[in-house]
């Protein structure tokens, strides 16, 4: 088995089960569903498959090809048309970020000692369970919009 290309290892398991080394020596490895066990004709010189099944397998490769290209197409296209709106999604996450996580006064001084009430109390609101758990729901989302973007830093 160390002797065969990976590319036709890889061609053989659209038509194998399974490959190991004494279904190679045993022959074709491709599975034959009707008879529910392997072909076992002889290969094609450097390759695990006869010729039919090498033919089958190249055009399952193929069609799985042309299927992989359209999903890429639909992919890119997808995520062309909402660009944009994760971006602006992600800039509003941010302004909220800041507003909710911004501290109640940029006066160091206020911060020791006694405090006006009005700062104590934005102190208080900013450790509530309901302004941790929304911090972490919008951290959460701008971190998946930074993976969809793609734009990591």
């Amino acid at each position: 088995m160390q002797d065969i290309d990976v590319g036709e290892k890889a061609l053989a398991s659209y038509v194998a089960l399974r490959i190991d080394d004494v279904a190679i020596k045993q022959g074709c490895v491709g599975w034959i569903d009707s008879k529910d066990r392997t072909c076992q004709r002889a290969p094609v010189p450097d390759a695990m498959l006869c010729k039919r099944h090498r033919n089958v397998a190249l055009k399952r490769e193929q069609k799985a090809r042309i299927k992989q290209k359209e999903q890429a197409d639909r992919t890119k296209a997808y995520r062309a048309e909402n660009l944009p709106k994760w971006r602006a999604e992600r800039e509003l996450i941010e302004a909220q970020m800041e507003h909710y996580g911004s501290p109640a006064t940029n006066d160091r001084a206020a911060y020791g000692g006694a405090t006006h009430p009005s700062i104590r109390r934005k102190q208080l609101q900013q450790l509530s369970d309901t302004n941790v758990r929304r911090m972490a729901d919008l951290s959460q989302r701008w971190q998946r919009l930074t993976e969809l973007i793609g734009d990591h830093t």
